[in-house]
């Protein structure tokens, strides 16, 4: 990726996820993070494992795409954008502890090459204010 994620302008989903886009580059030659937003984690800080798509999956945007298994139950990953997963983030598949750690920076959980910037019109440049409450 050819910007760090702290240059990413960061989009957020109703369903409490997160797409670091950048702001340099073109949605179709350079993928974006995805991860989710500390309220989606409900304050779980003990997480089991992390079930995510494999690479080339071919995402819609708004549809389940993976879980976040905490100690407390299940949390659903939605694709916040249409794309193709192009990277795991192998952090979080060797330490998943990380996503509670660091949801909105290492604790990323894949990228997603877009087909283009229409695909971010649903999303939003502020985080939600909901909370919301772990699926079991």
């Amino acid at each position: 990726m050819t910007a760090a994620l702290s240059s990413a302008r960061r989009l957020f989903s109703t369903e409490h996820g997160w797409m670091a886009v950048d702001p340099f580059g073109s949605p179709a030659q350079t993928p974006s993070r995805v991860g989710v937003t500390p309220a989606a984690l409900d304050d779980s800080s003990d997480i089991l494992g992390v079930d995510l798509p494999t690479v080339r999956t071919v995402l819609t945007a708004g549809e389940a795409c993976g879980t976040i298994r905490t100690s407390a139950g299940s949390v659903t990953v939605f694709a916040p954008a249409s794309g193709m997963v192009t990277i795991v983030n192998p952090v979080v598949l060797e330490d998943p502890s990380i996503v509670a750690a660091d949801p909105l920076g290492a604790g990323w959980l894949f990228a997603v090459l877009t087909p283009a910037a229409s695909s971010f019109e649903d999303l939003a440049t502020r985080e939600p204010t909901d909370a919301v409450g772990v699926q079991s």
